[in-house]
């Protein structure tokens, strides 16, 4: 009986680990696929809208994937602040509709308050910032 409580511990020892490595990567999964979703709906615009120079808003999140990836909090704050002056400068002359709809997605499903995001105000509507 006592090779049995032994083989018990192992599997119990075996399903925490396995339970507890899933947590983290979920964990890992999740705060990447606001980025992956901003990628992805960043990709819609570049088809509907191919006059325009996307490359730079593509270079500027996978900089933020890779720094939400390493857990660079200060890097991800830095570079979706400059990511949203760009769409809201419409940086590369994108498209006014597809900047202010990609702007307002980002902006829904960043976690703006966990990184302490500086998200640039609305042209003309004064110097504070929206959060």
């Amino acid at each position: 009986m006592n090779s049995q409580r032994r083989g018990d511990g192992f599997w119990a020892l075996f399903f925490g680990l396995c339970i507890g490595s899933g947590l983290l990567l979920g964990t890992a999964f999740a705060q990447q696929s606001w980025v992956d979703d901003i990628n992805t709906s960043l990709n819609f615009y570049k088809t509907n809208y191919p006059g325009s120079n996307w490359e730079p808003y593509s270079q500027r999140l996978q900089t933020v994937k890779e720094a939400v990836g390493r857990g660079d909090t200060k890097m991800v704050k830095t570079e979706m602040g400059k990511w949203f002056k760009m769409l809201r400068t419409r940086d590369q002359g994108i498209h006014d509709v597809a900047a202010d709809e990609l702007f307002n997605f980002a902006l829904m499903v960043t976690p703006i308050q966990e990184y302490g995001i500086t998200v640039p105000p609305v042209p003309g509507a004064g110097n504070e910032s929206v959060y």
